[in-house]
């Protein structure tokens, strides 16, 4: 009987653990997206813009992720960016990059951001045993099962997921903190011609 009763309640705890799980979906398209609205209370459209703006022009890693539009008409940034991703984790080295476009969107006291577009860039190693993408080999998402291992393309899609809920907290940790722009000191100048 106690068997029984930890074998149910382990199959419930893995029921509700991947119920939580954080995914990829596709949209209207058959793209896969990643999609997020996030209520902020407190805060107006502009405010939200304004640290979403600095956000990307400051935070954000400048060789990974870039803008490529900013509408304030709308309350609008688009940009694009990739990460690396790895086949398996007892393997320690890059297997390949993702390319994806975000897009954010602000309103009073809520914002959405998604992310879509994924295409996969595999590596390979040069003449200096670096891993550094192949030239030419772009291949999207939804296309990837074709050339790779079923299990890959689930490691892939968890890790894009795992990004964009990674990249949303530290936008939204971003959006809710002050951010104090601090004046550099001028250095006195002293001047030799006058006595």
């Amino acid at each position: 009987m106690n068997k029984l009763i930890v074998l149910f309640f382990c199959l419930a705890l893995s029921k509700a653990a991947m119920a939580q799980k954080d995914s990829l979906a596709l949209d209207e398209h058959g793209k896969y997206i990643y999609y997020k609205i996030v209520s902020m209370n407190k805060y107006t459209a502009d405010t939200l813009y304004q640290r979403s703006l600095r956000f990307f022009k400051n935070i954000a890693d400048k060789k990974s992720l870039k803008i490529t539009s900013a509408d304030p008409g709308n309350m609008g940034l688009a940009g694009t960016g990739f990460f690396t991703v790895y086949k398996t984790a007892i393997t320690k080295h890059p297997d390949g990059q993702i390319a994806y476009q975000l897009k954010l969107e602000v309103k009073d006291a809520k914002y959405r951001y998604w992310l879509t577009n994924f295409v996969y860039t595999p590596y390979f190693r040069d003449r200096y045993n670096n891993y550094v993408p192949q030239n030419n080999v772009e291949v999207p998402l939804e296309k990837l099962s074709k050339n790779i291992a079923e299990k890959d393309l689930n490691s892939y899609l968890d890790e894009s997921a795992l990004f964009g809920r990674q990249l949303g907290e530290r936008l939204k940790k971003y959006l809710t903190n002050v951010v104090v722009v601090e004046k550099k000191a001028v250095p006195k100048v002293i001047s030799i011609g006058k006595w």
